[in-house]
């Protein structure tokens, strides 16, 4: 069996002290891919000196709408400039647009809205899908996403019914399956993933800010790390009709077939 957790926050200081001792554990228990999404401009530097120090880092560099106070009125143009360049780079370590979308929790919709858009506009010119955020704005998400003609892209940390999971499956999106189906409480978005497509999903963690539900010890004390994609995994299989191997192997797909088209 082959991992990929397409959703860690991994250039976060709380991996400092412990990145390369994590990422030899993260081979070592067949994670063989990381998917590490941006939130800020200032952090970029950061993530592409990550994604060249190690082989199985990925990145994806985009405007998070919970930063909203943090990008200045030139971010979408200094996106637009540095996704070029990595693209025209010899390592093409770029792998989406992300994390980009739309979040009721902070404010500013107009300003949040039109750096969707933008970002939208920018996958779709470059070909790259996006990494979405939406917290209680699924249906604005959706009305935007529809607006542009992407190659496909990853609902992060999807919590939702299933209804609104196969809206998204329809427009060509995978849906992120992290912690939260870890919580017997999360019924409705248990059921969902239960009756998922299961070439829609795939695995992630949203380390180190999502927690899982688990009994087993990691070896880190950080609230969630990329390991956790194993618990999260365990649990998706507990939920699914299909056997492990099945499952593995359709994940493991879906995650190069969303990020490394042929």
């Amino acid at each position: 069996m082959r991992f990929s957790d397409t959703h860690s926050h991994l250039d976060f200081e709380e991996f400092d002290g412990c990145r390369d001792r994590l990422l030899k554990a993260c081979k070592d228990s067949s994670i063989e891919l990381v998917v590490v999404p941006a939130v800020v401009s200032h952090t970029w530097d950061k993530l592409k000196l990550l994604s060249e120090q190690y082989a199985c880092v990925y990145a994806a560099y985009g405007l998070h709408p919970l930063f909203i106070d943090k990008h200045c009125e030139a971010a979408l143009d200094l996106l637009s400039v540095w996704l070029a360049t990595e693209l025209g780079g010899k390592g093409k370590k770029v792998v989406a647009v992300g994390e980009i979308g739309l979040d009721i929790s902070v404010g500013d919709m107009p300003k949040q809205q039109a750096l969707f858009e933008g970002q939208l506009s920018l996958a779709a010119e470059l070909a790259l899908p996006v990494i979405l955020h939406s917290r209680k704005m699924h249906a604005e998400v959706l009305k935007s996403i529809k607006r542009h003609k992407l190659v496909g892209g990853v609902f992060h940390a999807f919590s939702g019914s299933y209804e609104q999971l196969l809206e998204f499956t329809k427009l060509g999106v995978k849906i992120g399956v992290g912690g939260v189906i870890t919580w017997p409480r999360s019924t409705k978005t248990r059921s969902a993933i239960a009756r998922a497509p299961l070439e829609f999903l795939v695995l992630e963690t949203d380390s180190p800010d999502m927690y899982v539900n688990t009994n087993v010890d990691r070896g880190f004390d950080i609230q969630s790390t990329p390991l956790n994609v194993l618990d999260v995994f365990a649990v998706l299989c507990k939920i699914r009709p299909e056997t492990p191997d099945v499952i593995a192997e359709q994940l493991w797909r879906n995650s190069q077939n969303i990020f490394f088209p042929k």
